[in-house]
C-alpha cells in the first residue's frame, strides 16, 4: 500500500491511497472462510457451502468491504503519523473512487479530499479590550427578595377572613344560575389562590369572607388563561364549560403565610454557612448573591463579547469550499446545498471559535479536573437541599447524591462544560483589558436585546 499526500491549496490537499493484492488478499480470503462458517444454503450442510460457491455469490462484497476497511484504516495511521491537524474528514473524490471495477480489477487506487486547519497567531492580552458591565442592585430590589425569603421561610396560619396574599381550600360547583345547581355540575375539592385571580371584582367577593361563606363567580372570567381555570376547577381545557358560567365556592380553610421574623434565627436558615447578626448585615448578603446572579447573565455576555473581538482580531481563514463540501457529505440527510449557503457564515463562525479555543485551552493549560466537577455537584446538591428545608444535611446523603450524577455521563459532561466555560470567562478577565461600565439589570438586558435585534436584522 502507498499513500501520496499533495497540497492543492492553502489549507487543501488530496490523499492517493494506492492499494495492491498483497494488502488486501489475506483479509479477503480469512472473511470468506469466515463467511463459509456461517453460510447456509439448500442442499448444504450448515457450514459445508463450498469455498467457491460462496466467494461467486459474495465475494465482491466482501472484497470492497475489506479493501475499504484498510483503506480507513491507513488513512487514520497516515495523518496521525504526520500529525496532519485536518478539519472534519477525508472526503471520497466520488468521480474517481466510484469508477473502481470490482470485478475485474486487482490493483485500486482511491482519492480523498483534505482540508487543513489554520494556523492561529493571538496572544491574549490587555491590547484586546472588551466591555464589561457591572450591575448595580438597588434598595427596592433586597427589599422585594427579603420579603420573598420572609414569605418562604415563614409559618402557615388559619386567619379568620380571606386575605389578598391568601390561599383558600374548599368546594366548588358548577351553577346553572346564582341560586341554583347545574344538572350534572362540574364539581371540584381545590385551592384558590387569591393573588391569581386577576378579575377585581370577582377578587372584591372573596376578600373579607370567612368559613362556610360561599361565593359565585365566573370562572372563565376570574383567571388570566383558560388553564389556569381549568386547573382551578379540576378538569382538562377541553371539558371546562364555556364563558359566563358560574360556579359555587364554599370556603372549607383559609391558609396565609406570616412572614419569618427579621431575627437570627431566620437569619441562619437563610444563609445556614453565614454568620448574619443584624438586618444590615443580611441586606448586604443579600445584595451580594443577587449581584452574583446577574453577573452570571453579565459573563455569559462578556464572554460572547470577548470571543467576538477574539475572532475579528485573529482573522482565522478557512478553506471554504472543503467545508461546505465536508458539511453536506457529513449531514446528507439534513443539509442541502442550499441551507449550507444561507448559514454558512454561522457554520463557519462556530468553527473558527472551536478552533481559536482548542488553541487557548492548550496555551494556557485550562483543564477540567474530576474533582473540580465532584467539588460544584456537592454545592449544587447542598443548593438543592436547603431549597427543601435541609440546611445542614449530612456529608453521606451529599456523597450518594453526588455519586448518583457522576454515573451519568450525559449530566458530567454539562458540568465539565460549564466548569470550562468559568476558565475561560475568568482567563478572559485575567487577561484581557475590561472597560468596566455599571448599569442597572434593566439596563443591561435592553442593551443586550438591542444588540441582538440589530444583529438579527443584519443576518435577513
Amino acid at each position: 500500500m502507498n499513500i501520496l499526500h499533495e497540497n492543492t491549496g492553502n489549507l487543501t490537499g488530496i490523499l492517493k491511497v494506492e492499494i495492491g493484492e498483497d494488502d488486501y488478499s489475506k483479509n479477503v480470503e480469512n472473511a470468506i472462510k469466515d463467511l463459509q462458517k456461517k453460510a447456509q444454503m439448500p442442499g448444504f450442510r450448515p457450514g459445508k457451502v463450498p469455498v467457491g460457491l460462496v466467494k461467486k455469490l459474495h465475494g465482491k462484497n466482501v472484497l470492497a468491504e475489506q479493501v475499504n476497511k484498510l483503506i480507513a484504516e491507513a488513512i487514520y495511521d497516515y495523518i496521525k503519523e504526520k500529525d496532519l491537524k485536518i478539519l472534519g474528514n477525508p472526503i471520497p473524490v466520488r468521480e474517481k473512487n466510484d469508477a473502481v471495477d470490482w470485478d475485474n480489477q486487482k490493483e485500486f487506487e482511491f482519492h480523498y479530499l483534505l482540508g487543513f486547519a489554520p494556523d492561529i497567531d493571538l496572544e491574549l492580552s490587555d491590547k484586546i479590550k472588551v466591555e464589561y458591565h457591572k450591575i448595580k442592585v438597588d434598595d427596592k430590589t433586597i427589599d422585594e427578595q427579603i420579603q420573598n425569603l420572609r414569605q418562604q421561610y415563614g409559618k402557615i396560619i388559619n386567619p379568620e377572613e380571606i386575605g389578598d396574599q391568601d390561599s383558600v381550600f374548599g368546594e366548588l360547583i358548577q351553577m346553572e344560575n346564582s341560586e341554583k345547581v347545574a344538572e350534572e355540575p362540574v364539581t371540584n375539592k381545590g385551592t384558590v389562590y387569591i393573588k391569581d385571580i386577576k378579575d377585581e371584582e370577582i377578587k372584591a367577593k372573596f376578600l373579607s369572607k370567612k368559613l362556610n361563606d360561599q361565593i359565585v363567580f365566573d370562572i372563565n372570567k376570574a383567571f388570566e388563561s383558560k388553564a389556569k381555570a381549568a386547573s382551578v376547577a379540576g378538569v382538562n381545557e377541553d371539558e371546562l364549560p364555556g364563558e359566563g358560567t358560574l360556579f359555587r365556592f364554599t370556603v372549607e380553610t383559609i391558609s396565609r403565610i406570616e412572614p419569618a421574623e427579621l431575627n437570627e434565627e431566620f437569619f441562619k436558615k437563610v444563609f445556614p454557612d453565614e454568620e448574619i447578626k443584624a438586618e444590615e448585615e443580611l441586606r448586604e448578603k443579600v445584595r451580594s448573591e443577587i449581584s452574583k446572579q446577574y453577573q452570571m447573565e453579565v459573563d455569559r455576555h462578556f464572554k460572547n463579547e470577548a470571543i467576538e473581538k477574539l475572532l475579528k482580531k485573529a482573522d482565522i481563514k478557512l478553506p471554504e469550499e472543503f467545508i461546505k463540501k465536508w458539511l453536506l457529505e457529513s449531514n446528507k440527510e439534513e443539509l442541502t446545498e442550499e441551507k449550507i449557503e444561507a448559514e454558512f457564515d454561522k457554520y463557519a463562525d462556530s468553527l473558527r471559535w472551536q478552533l481559536l479555543e482548542s488553541k487557548i485551552v492548550e496555551d494556557h493549560n485550562l483543564k477540567v479536573s474530576e474533582e473540580e466537577i465532584k467539588d460544584h455537584l456537592r454545592e449544587y446538591v447542598k443548593a438543592q437541599l436547603r431549597q427543601y428545608g435541609q440546611s445542614n444535611p449530612e456529608e453521606q446523603m451529599i456523597e450518594s447524591f453526588v455519586k448518583n450524577i457522576m454515573e451519568k455521563k450525559e449530566e458530567v459532561q454539562k458540568v465539565s462544560e460549564k466548569l470550562m466555560e468559568d476558565k475561560l470567562i475568568d482567563l478572559f478577565k485575567n487577561t484581557l483589558k475590561l472597560k468596566e461600565k455599571q448599569v442597572t439589570f434593566d439596563e443591561f438586558v435592553n442593551l443586550v436585546k438591542e444588540k441582538y435585534d440589530k444583529e438579527q436584522k443584519n443576518t435577513k
